[in-house]
């Protein structure tokens, strides 16, 4: 709700009401001298404040990048105002909605992401605490990951005379905390197995049930049948995510994928920081390398979001090394895919030897003879796939009949770290039924043909739905 700006202690111009609750308004302001947005809540003097000022004091000890960061404190005659890090995105409650975008690999970021911030919390030094409220309304789906909200009954572990212990929501609370007002880090642990449970049941192809007996391990009333720690949970989560997600990928999974463009600008960093965000997703630990001369992995890294570890720069799923220059040599982590990026260069990217090799050609008139020209290079390279961008099936067409080999489209799209069906469908076609006595033909409308790859033969089903 859009109100009359106004500008607070003397640097904060309103903008708007973001939401109300018991006692309290929050508002969204932006900050006069650095142009940054902070999220107020004002708390009135009429109501019981204490418990919301406890929660400043509380985000004021927790520092964790999935944790919003609390600014600053102001007090008037009326009210106290807490100033915060303002989180843009939308509630899991909201999201959840839609239940047709929930998928095994949405449930698993978002439990992995949760639990570690519960981990986070129940091994805070000196003092350990418990969050108490955990439900899809309190996570916030923000650009690059999730963000936990809302702290206004977390406790410390053993805090004694807590009346907090009494609160939360009915439906996400522990028994032993509704009965007897007693909590644990097994609290929080039943917390997060109802909330697997939740997302499990709203995925609409249901091929998440196998993880159902987690959840109800998570939420078992029987403390002593109950994980004992969120560290276990996550454990056993992992491993069934794992061995469930690469079971078709297991026997003949790629090591070396190269990306190389008919000419410059066409499109190949866009195209490997996609597949390096899918891959990751799929916990197939992927490493993207920029092996061409533009930096534009440096430009992005430094237009911020990401954090160093190691060589590597972190973005979400995706992790990346940019161009490091003579007498710097990093290595990617030991089994992780390497997707290399060799921009138009063409020779260079023939030096490697290829588990798949991406051409990426464009949609346009004009560029045909480039396609051209790239193709009869790559011609021979027996785990060949031609991408054209810009999601042109016409273009793609066309360069199936002329070259009679597989073509596929890379959709139109702005944001190479965001994940959509359309790239999802693509990335998957690369990677299903790659067994090697799994035989398939595809019939290219000009030359039929049986694909001898192992690769080729994966994605025969996907691009003659494409290009036929």
């Amino acid at each position: 709700m859009k109100i009359e700006e106004v500008i607070w202690f003397d640097r904060y111009m309103i903008l708007s009401e973001l939401g109300r609750g018991s006692g309290s308004i929050v508002y969204l302001a932006r900050h006069q001298k650095l142009g940054e947005y902070r999220a107020i809540k004002r708390i009135s003097k009429d109501t019981d404040s204490a418990w919301q000022i406890r929660e400043a004091e509380i985000l004021n000890h927790l520092k964790h990048p999935k944790i919003p960061d609390i600014y600053d404190m102001e007090e008037d005659e009326e009210a106290y105002y807490i100033i915060e890090e303002y989180i843009e995105g939308e509630s899991l409650e909201a999201f959840m909605l839609q239940s047709s975008f929930i998928t095994p690999d949405f449930i698993y970021h978002i439990i992995m992401e949760v639990a570690e911030i519960l981990d986070y919390m129940h091994h805070l030094k000196p003092n350990p605490m418990i969050y108490q409220d955990l439900k899809p309304e309190h996570i916030i789906l923000g650009k690059e990951s999730i963000k936990l909200i809302d702290f206004g009954i977390a406790s410390y572990l053993g805090e004694s005379g807590n009346k907090f212990q009494n609160y939360g929501t009915p439906e996400f609370c522990a028994p032993e905390k509704v009965k007897e007002a007693k909590v644990s880090i097994q609290t929080d642990v039943y917390s997060i197995g109802k909330l697997l449970e939740k997302l499990i049941c709203a995925e609409e192809e249901q091929k998440s049930r196998y993880l159902m007996h987690i959840a109800k391990r998570a939420m078992n009333p029987d403390l002593s049948e109950r994980y004992n720690s969120v560290r276990s949970f996550m454990g056993d989560f992992a491993k069934q995510m794992q061995s469930q997600n690469n079971s078709n990928y297991q026997k003949h999974l790629l090591k070396k994928i190269v990306v190389a463009g008919s000419q410059p600008r066409i499109g190949t960093t866009h195209l490997s920081i996609s597949f390096t965000e899918y891959l990751n997703q799929k916990n197939i630990m992927t490493v993207y390398q920029e092996k061409n001369p533009s930096e534009n992995m440096r430009m992005t890294i430094q237009s911020g979001g990401f954090t160093k570890e190691g060589g590597l720069y972190r973005r979400g799923n995706f992790y990346g090394m940019p161009v490091y220059g003579e007498g710097i040599e990093v290595k990617a982590p030991q089994n992780a895919v390497s997707i290399l990026d060799y921009g138009a260069d063409i020779k260079g990217a023939l030096r490697e030897k290829a588990d798949l090799f991406l051409l990426v050609t464009g949609s346009r008139e004009w560029e045909i003879k480039y396609a051209d020209f790239a193709y009869d290079k790559v011609k021979k390279e027996d785990s060949l796939v031609i991408i054209t961008n810009y999601g042109n099936i016409p273009q793609a067409k066309q360069y199936a009949r002329r070259y009679a080999q597989t073509v596929y489209c890379f959709p139109l799209d702005l944001n190479p770290f965001l994940m959509t069906k359309e790239k999802e469908r693509l990335f998957e076609g690369l990677l299903e039924n790659k067994g090697e006595n799994n035989k398939k033909y595809w019939n290219c409308r000009k030359c039929p043909r049986q694909w001898n790859n192992a690769l080729i033969r994966g994605i025969g089903k996907l691009c003659s739905k494409r290009t036929e």
